[in-house]
């Protein structure tokens, strides 16, 4: 195959021997063979993404209302948005919020509780105290 140099040394020849008609048919095939080379590294770029999203998709696990990624010895990675996840199919890491059971997404501001241990304190009003 004629590759992008060989092209255009072809070019500089005719255009030097005033080959105008061939000149300009070297001119488009350089042309689509720059739009081939985009095409293909725009394509090698979404293969990536997607096994990416391949290779974590195996390794989530779902628990404790948000997404983990396993890792070696058992050991986990997160918490990640199940919302994001399950919707738009992105790891998006969750914060701890004030109280620590829970854990918001930055990215959809959703908020879930990551402790399943947490229950909170039952309320009890307390009557006013008298000033005397």
């Amino acid at each position: 195959m004629i590759g992008f140099d060989e092209l255009k040394s072809v070019a500089g020849v005719l255009q030097e021997a005033g080959k105008i008609e061939q000149y300009k048919q070297i001119l488009e095939v350089q042309k689509e063979l720059i739009d081939m080379q985009k095409n293909i590294a725009d394509l090698e770029t979404e293969n990536r993404i997607l096994k990416n999203k391949l290779e974590i998709k195996e390794n989530l696990i779902f628990e404790n209302n948000a997404y983990w990624l396993k890792k070696d010895d058992d050991l986990k990675d997160g918490p990640f948005c199940s919302r994001c996840w399950d919707v738009e199919k992105n790891t998006v890491r969750m914060t701890p919020d004030l109280n620590k059971a829970f854990h918001r997404c930055p990215e959809c501001n959703k908020l879930f509780q990551t402790d399943p241990n947490y229950s909170p304190s039952p309320y009890v009003p307390r009557r006013p105290q008298s000033c005397r």
